[in-house]
């Protein structure tokens, strides 16, 4: 066999086709592809003739999902490129059997949910409720008295990284299945939407349900904070520091912004300004509304990159995660509780601890 493109550039050819030309041709309006592009994929696939590729490059590319889908679209693409196409997906099937049984390894090592463990799952708890030694010895489990489920996290940046200002090495549009992988990079710091912050400032913002309020431009924003969320205060510090936070929107989120599937980073925003105003809540008691006024830092990936995501190989990774049991608990409820390590208490302490002064402040509207 000859020596043909390797995995990373099979993944960019699956990506190419995936995510620029297949909705293209999908927009519904009758698009041809330039005479170059289809003599450079015709290339390409007649190469792949006399290529072995093995299941984990397959599995690793994607290249028999974006094959797969060329041939369903029928005559949106030339017979050149269908035929060796399904010629390919043939070949491949005799060689390894039924090609949709090729999925990501979600928690193997370079999975979407390496390191993360469902504490509530068979097996990773002893008789007696706690975790078993082999699961997840570092971690100290914090009790949800709601139904969320817990996680263990391995394999993070370490307890502090996400209290940093700035990208903090992470890119406008890196995407995860479930907070909790978030978490566990480091991008963000609990187990729930809220702010990201510690007793020096405030770093990140996750975004679900109604917290976002829009403004006429894509670039401005308004939150709405609970008043329970201890960084609420140092949210309102940034205002006159001027520091920026870094903003991730989940699927959950009712905003026309927000991602198809898990959540999202859209980069750097500077907070302008806040508000504080006294509201009824639905149980009829007071209570302390945040508001505050984001707008995206202009120097960096735009808007666009970020809602470019999640693609297609991103889509297949929260397909294959909604059919396993471990989705199941967790399809009403974004948050999880997480089991944090002892280097986190610092972290808890202080949140704890601030969470009694959010709403006995007398903060001036802006």
């Amino acid at each position: 066999m000859a020596v043909g493109p390797n995995r990373d550039e099979l993944r960019t050819w699956s990506h190419y086709i995936r995510d620029a030309l297949i909705p293209e041709l999908k927009d519904g309006t009758e698009v041809a592809l330039a005479k170059s592009i289809i003599e450079t994929i015709r290339t390409f696939l007649y190469e792949l003739r006399t290529t072995y590729i093995d299941v984990d490059v397959l599995r690793y590319s994607r290249l028999h999902k974006a094959l797969k889908e060329v041939c369903v679209m029928g005559d949106r693409w030339p017979a050149t490129i269908t035929l060796p196409a399904k010629a390919l997906l043939g070949t491949w099937e005799i060689r390894y059997g039924p090609l949709g049984s090729i999925t990501a390894d979600l928690w193997g090592p370079g999975g979407r949910l390496e390191g993360l463990m469902k504490l509530t799952d068979p097996g990773t708890l002893s008789h007696d409720g706690s975790p078993r030694r082999d699961s997840s010895p570092v971690m100290t489990i914090i009790r949800p008295k709601s139904t969320k489920s817990s996680w263990s996290v391995e394999g993070r940046n370490g307890p502090f990284y996400a209290m940093r200002t700035g990208h903090n090495g992470f890119k406008v549009g890196d995407w995860w299945i479930k907070p909790a992988a978030a978490y566990r990079d480091g991008i963000i710091h609990g187990s729930t939407n809220g702010i990201t912050a510690d007793r020096d400032g405030a770093y990140a913002i996750f975004m679900t349900d109604s917290e976002e309020v829009e403004i006429d431009e894509d670039n401005i924003f308004r939150y709405w904070a609970s008043q329970k969320d201890p960084g609420c205060l140092q949210l309102m510090k940034n205002v006159h520091s001027r520091e920026m936070v870094r903003v991730l929107r989940s699927w959950r989120l009712n905003s026309r912004l927000a991602p198809k599937a898990g959540l999202r980073y859209d980069g750097l925003y500077r907070v302008s300004g806040y508000g504080v105003k006294l509201m009824v809540n639905i149980l009829g008691e007071d209570e302390w509304q945040y508001t505050f006024i984001l707008e995206r830092y202009r120097d960096q990936a735009g808007l666009e990159k970020a809602l470019c995501h999640p693609a297609a190989d991103e889509m297949d990774d929260w397909r294959d995660y909604k059919q396993t049991r471990d989705s199941i608990s967790d399809d009403n409820n974004e948050g999880q509780s997480l089991a944090f390590q002892e280097g986190d208490k610092k972290v808890m302490d202080w949140m704890q601890n601030s969470a009694g002064q959010i709403g006995n402040g007398d903060f001036k509207t802006l």
